[in-house]
């Protein structure tokens, strides 16, 4: 077809009528119509030119598209670089370059960028302290506030090393006001004061941290010790081998016939994280590599809080990224000796159904849930992991290939080879639970093939004395031998752990009544075809107005709290304070993301950590005041708006590790009256029960500052958050006064 060169437009859109796709998209170039000329380099497959027109012509989907395919070869992600460049994209040009392993030109990026943290992090990689200090102190002068910390952080960490100690400390301890960052500054600066003789600051500082991590040594040479081990250790990981362009291997967390784990920092996200390589040679096509596929690809599926989270895949680099557990697993605590509190093991297996009905609505069936495949996170949430052995199946469905499982969780139709459902992992949680209530498994071999088959198992509280007999039944209806007469539904499990009776009560109150009867795999994928915005759900319990249930933000990839009310008029003036508590501009208050008047439902953010009802925290006279202040500040949000938050309570603040704490918004049950000097009475009770004083701000005043040999301030007295904030500082600048002294 001719094609009309006094016209561009003409031309072009001719151009593209008769599939010249590549002059097309040049024409459209030069007439500025990048969305045309983008549409026609996407038809002409010229992945660069289409990435070039998607970021002129805005369109940012496209441009993440296309990222993604050309993401998938070293040459698209060379090409990708060089259009980014090009383009002066260099915050996202600078994880490629890193990523090709192109260190200069990454630095040269990120520092373009104005990412002084990141192209510091490669200098030191690449042994440029005094480049990276310098880079960090130009850094330092632009900064804002809200900026300042990690790079003081980063930059005392490289000033210690180099061995400025005095500015190192003070960067330190400034960086440490950070609550995210005081751990990290905290072991540094321990180092540092040590360093510069100051072994009493050392050993105070090493208190502090012990407050919050208690694996740290007591000992303040013991740690030193080790830490100059560790700082022997990133020095030598720096040469160990990079996977992908960003996983820097640390060490061996454990090891298969067919494959290891390792430790690893993510050095693009920051973070670490577990990576599951696959090293059996030759198996490509065995059976190993087809399990390693297998979770793979099943793995990356499946989200929900109580499941390992996996970041990243590759079957062809045989890698799989997971999340760092640093809890470890059941079975490593269990080899060591430690007994789980009955209270611990009901919580854990409520985590435990969530993530596995999770599984089950996706058409999964674990197959092999055990002590080894339950961890730990941080606060001690536990997650099911390892899908290697899971498989797509339905209840008409036989197995091949031999037993797929561990033979000493395995369910009767498992060794058998009968049709698998959703049964095989109820009877696996069965003996996994025993096993952490009893400390022993129910059936202890060697013949397990005989006694899973043929003998029943024992009554959990006849092998452990001091175990509630609630446990026996639930057990013992997991632990049937015939899968149609075993316990049916996770959510009927559930049912019956919440209710269970471990000291005269049980922690959760009976819940609404759902309707659960068997389902087949398959019906339950189907279901899961309905995707809204908020997936994943599992029950928390409930209040008199409401149900609550943590679920996951599939939109912005976070965990939320989904309350929904009943139609009583008490819960409708609860829908009320949980709007006010939603406008309360503070951080230590539980942030409110959509209320729904016409559902009745609110949506918030899930806190991190543990409330004050589950565990009392061990604290410092200087944290105990900083939490005082912090719950001070929660209260004067709300009470600035002219409300109260009325159920402050041990059950109603929730402390991460870093002693942040979150005042809840969500399950508070029916509002009562209240002003707010009862918010007032309520925060100082609660921060008196952990500095071990009475619930009176006068004594626990006393008690904190005769503990630092500080003298008492005056301060007023407080009738609300502001006033209680104003006592609260002024009791904090009496014990920093006495230990600056020291």
């Amino acid at each position: 077809m001719p094609i009309n060169a006094d016209d561009p437009l003409v031309a072009a859109q001719a151009a593209a009528e008769a599939g010249d796709h590549a002059r097309a998209m040049e024409l459209y170039e030069k007439l500025w119509d990048f969305k045309s000329a983008y549409l026609c380099a996407r038809a002409a497959n010229d992945l660069g030119r289409a990435l070039r027109y998607a970021i002129e012509c805005s369109n940012t989907a496209g441009a993440d598209e296309v990222r993604v395919l050309m993401l998938e070869t070293e040459d698209g992600t060379k090409a990708a670089l060089e259009v980014l460049v090009r383009m002066r994209r260099h915050a996202e040009a600078a994880p490629l370059a890193e990523k090709l392993g192109d260190l200069n030109r990454a630095i040269e990026l990120y520092t373009r960028a104005r990412n002084e943290l990141e192209a510091a992090r490669l200098l030191e990689i690449a042994g440029r302290d005094r480049d990276a200090g310098k880079l960090l102190e130009r850094a330092l002068d632009l900064a804002s506030v809200a900026e300042r910390a990690p790079i003081q952080l980063a930059l005392g960490r490289i000033l210690a090393r180099r061995g400025a100690y005095p500015e190192a400390a003070r960067l330190l301890q400034e960086s440490r006001k950070t609550p995210a960052l005081r751990g990290q500054a905290q072991r540094h600066l321990i180092a540092t004061l040590a360093a510069m003789g100051l072994r009493d600051g050392a050993r105070d500082a090493l208190l502090e941290l012990r407050a919050s991590d208690e694996s740290v040594p007591a000992d303040l040479d013991t740690y030193l010790r080790a830490w100059r081990d560790e700082a022997t250790e990133r020095k030598t990981s720096r040469d160990r081998e990079i996977v992908a362009g960003r996983y820097r291997l640390d060490r061996l967390l454990g090891a298969g016939a067919s494959g290891r784990v390792f430790l690893a920092n993510d050095e693009v996200a920051g973070r670490q994280v577990a990576i599951k390589m696959f090293f059996a040679a030759g198996a490509r096509g065995g059976a190993a590599y087809e399990r390693f596929v297998r979770e793979a690809r099943l793995a990356s599926t499946l989200r929900h809080p109580s499941l390992v989270e996996v970041y990243d895949v590759s079957v062809e680099r045989g890698f799989l990224v997971m999340e760092f557990l640093p809890g470890g697993s059941l079975a490593q605590r269990l080899a060591a000796g430690e007994r789980l509190s009955q209270a611990h093991v009901r919580r854990m297996a409520l985590d435990i159904i969530g993530g596995l009905e999770a599984a089950h609505h996706r058409g999964v069936v674990h197959r092999d849930v055990k002590p080894a495949n339950v961890f730990f996170d941080a606060r001690g949430t536990a997650k099911i992991g390892d899908f290697g052995v899971a498989h797509l199946v339905d209840l008409g469905q036989t197995q091949t290939g031999g037993l797929i499982g561990t033979l000493a969780y395995m369910s009767p139709e498992q060794i058998t080879g009968a049709p698998i459902s959703i049964s095989a992992d109820l009877y696996a949680l069965g003996i996994t639970l025993f096993e952490a209530v009893t400390g022993r498994l129910p059936f202890l071999g060697p013949d397990f093939v005989a006694q899973h088959l043929g003998e029943p198992p024992p009554g959990a509280s006849s092998v452990c004395e001091n175990l509630s007999p609630g446990w026996d039944p639930i057990l013992a209806s997991l632990l049937v031998k015939n899968p149609q007469e075993r316990m049916q539904t996770l959510a009927e499990l559930r049912r019956e752990i919440e209710a269970l009776d471990l000291a005269g009560r049980a922690v959760l109150g009976p819940r609404p009544k759902r309707e659960s009867g068997r389902h087949s795999i398959a019906a339950l994928a189907e279901d899961a075809t309905v995707k809204p915005r908020y997936q994943f759900e599992t029950p928390l319990g409930v209040t008199p107005i409401s149900q609550l249930a943590r679920a996951v933000d599939t939109v912005l990839d976070r965990s939320v709290v989904i309350e929904r009310f009943d139609e009583s008029e008490d819960a409708g003036r609860a829908l009320d304070r949980a709007k006010l508590l939603g406008r309360a501009q503070s951080p230590f208050v539980q942030r409110a993301l959509s209320l729904d008047r016409a559902t009745r439902t609110a949506v918030f953010e899930a806190p991190s950590g543990a409330s004050f009802a589950d565990a009392l925290p061990n604290l410092p006279p200087t944290e105990t005041v900083r939490l005082l202040k912090r719950l001070a500040r929660a209260a004067a949000a709300v009470h600035e708006l002219g409300g109260s938050h009325g159920a402050i309570s041990p059950r109603t603040i929730v402390l991460d590790d870093g002693a942040v704490p979150t005042v809840m918004a969500a399950g508070l049950g029916a509002v009562s009256e209240s002003q707010p000097l009862d918010d007032v009475q309520a925060i100082i009770t609660i921060v008196a029960s952990v500095a071990g004083s009475e619930p009176t701000l006068q004594d626990l005043a006393r008690m904190v500052t005769e503990e630092v040999g500080a003298l008492m301030p005056a301060y007023p007295t407080p009738t609300d958050g502001e006033s209680l904030y104003a006592a609260a500082d002024a009791i904090d600048i009496a014990i920093l006064g006495a230990l600056g002294s020291r």
